[in-house]
């Protein structure tokens, strides 16, 4: 298993990855369970769309963007927006859902991400045949939720069917139909633009659950690199 890189490259820290045996261990965790609430990127956030990599509040509907899976370049159906004062996130609850989790640079290897990516806690990173949301990955160091945020600006892509794209040279999802729409700001312009369109089952496009061990192997990767980062910060 590994991470795909905006140039088409794989990153070697995860190449050796390799799927447990089922026989030894059975458990399976959920790594894409719906929520209630709108999972999505942060403002400034760099996709990599036909005409670059752009910041995530400039892309608009019909705008190409590249599928982080197959490589073709989509049209944006849909972005999803929300914003959120972060002074209204006022029990734990509602910051353990809604405050980012800051990727650090090369947190999965050299240059993936290319630069610290924030996406919510939901928000799916693909891992192989596996989508990944970013709460279970975190360690506190190179993966780690912000303590507080003044205001919180969130967008989400949708394509017209679940895919990947790049954050920052990352892989994450694009938006997944889960009964959530109603969660963004801006959940009439979808009705306005598709009137009468009854919510999709769309087809997620990587696995949504995880063997146990595989898991924990990846947390067991993910910190072994950010030792080395933090080795790297003190050299």
């Amino acid at each position: 298993m590994s991470v795909g890189r905006a140039d088409g490259r794989r990153v070697s820290e995860f190449g050796g990855l390799r799927k447990p045996s089922l026989k030894t261990n059975k458990r399976t965790f959920k790594t894409m369970a719906p929520l209630p609430d709108a999972t999505c990127i942060l403002r400034g956030a760099l996709i990599r769309a036909m005409s670059g990599d752009v910041p995530v509040e400039t892309l608009k509907i019909g705008d190409f963007v590249q599928s982080a899976i197959t490589g073709e370049f989509r049209p944006i159906r849909w972005i999803g927006r929300r914003t959120l004062s972060g002074s209204a996130l006022d029990t734990e609850r509602l910051r353990k859902v809604h405050l980012p989790v800051r990727i650090a640079r090369d947190a999965f290897g050299p240059a993936v991400p290319e630069r610290d990516l924030h996406i919510s806690p939901g928000h799916a990173i693909i891992l192989g045949e596996h989508g990944v949301s970013a709460r279970l990955l975190m360690n506190g160091t190179s993966i780690a939720q912000v303590e507080a945020m003044a205001s919180i600006a969130y967008f989400h892509i949708e394509l017209d069917t679940h895919d990947s794209v790049f954050a920052n040279g990352l892989p994450i999802e694009t938006y997944l139909e889960s009964d959530n729409r109603h969660a963004y700001d801006n959940a009439a312009e979808y009705e306005a633009l598709y009137p009468g369109d009854d919510p999709r089952v769309q087809v997620p496009c990587v696995k949504i659950d995880i063997p146990l061990a595989l898991l924990e192997l990846i947390r067991s990767k993910l910190n072994e690199r950010a030792a080395l980062l933090r080795v790297a910060e003190t050299a």
